[in-house]
Parts: C-alpha cells; sequence; structure tokens
C-alpha cells in the first residue's frame, strides 16, 4: 500500500522538523539565559569597580578643579550609567522574551506530544480496520 508508507514517511518527517525546532529553540534559549547571566555579571563587576573608587576617592579627597579629576570623575559617571543600563536590559530579556521563548517551547513539546498520541491512535484503528 502506497497510501499507508506515504503517511508513515510524513509523520516521521513531521516527528524530524518538530524535533529540530525544539533543538534550535532550546539552543536559542540557553544562549539567551547565558546572555542574561553574562551582562548582569558584567553589570554588577562594573557597579563594583565604581565603588571601589568611590572609597578610594573619600579616603584620599583630590583636587575636583583638575581636568584629569574631572576626566576621570565623568568616566567613572558613565561606567555606573553603562552598569544600570545592562542590568535592567538583562532583566527586561529575562522577563520579556526569554520567558515568552519558554513558553514557547513548553507550547511545542506539547503539541509534540498530542501529534504522537493522535498518530498512535490512528494507527490502532488502522490496524483494527485492516484486520476486520
Amino acid at each position: 500500500m502506497g497510501f499507508g508508507s506515504d503517511l508513515r514517511n510524513s509523520h516521521e518527517a513531521l516527528l524530524k522538523l518538530q524535533e529540530s525546532e525544539l533543538k534550535v529553540l532550546e539552543t536559542l534559549r540557553k544562549f539567551m539565559s547565558l546572555r542574561v547571566k553574562s551582562d548582569k555579571e558584567y553589570a554588577s563587576l562594573l557597579q563594583n569597580v565604581c565603588q571601589q573608587v568611590e572609597k578610594h576617592e573619600t579616603s584620599s579627597p583630590v583636587d575636583s578643579l583638575s581636568n584629569v579629576t574631572k576626566s576621570w570623575a565623568s568616566m567613572v559617571h558613565q561606567t555606573e550609567q553603562l552598569s544600570r543600563i545592562m542590568k535592567t536590559h538583562a532583566e527586561d530579556l529575562n522577563v520579556g522574551p526569554l520567558y515568552r521563548l519558554t513558553m514557547m517551547i513548553k507550547d511545542k513539546q506539547q503539541v509534540k506530544k498530542s501529534y504522537q498520541s493522535m498518530q498512535q491512535q490512528l494507527e490502532a484503528e488502522v490496524c483494527k480496520v485492516t484486520m476486520i
């Protein structure tokens, strides 16, 4: 029977497609999770550097009129801003796209299970019909 074998081949191809999509989505989820983690760590390290600078400045005050001192203060301020921005972006990525991606993966896994279950039921029905 060519029709039955074509359906079986289609079923196997669809399962392979579903599996490959899930693998790509899982890889993307892992990448995004690592990105969130590394961005948060980097932001934290930048903040630590700024705190160390502030501790040093309070223990040994420097002439604030010097151009070098003004440049240094500006650089520290910009670093603090960068730290805050990176932390915010990492949190936004975590609660936005990463969360939705995780939900999409769960949905696709459920659809795959449902499809496999329906396929097994259909195969059982075909066996019953062909046995009669």
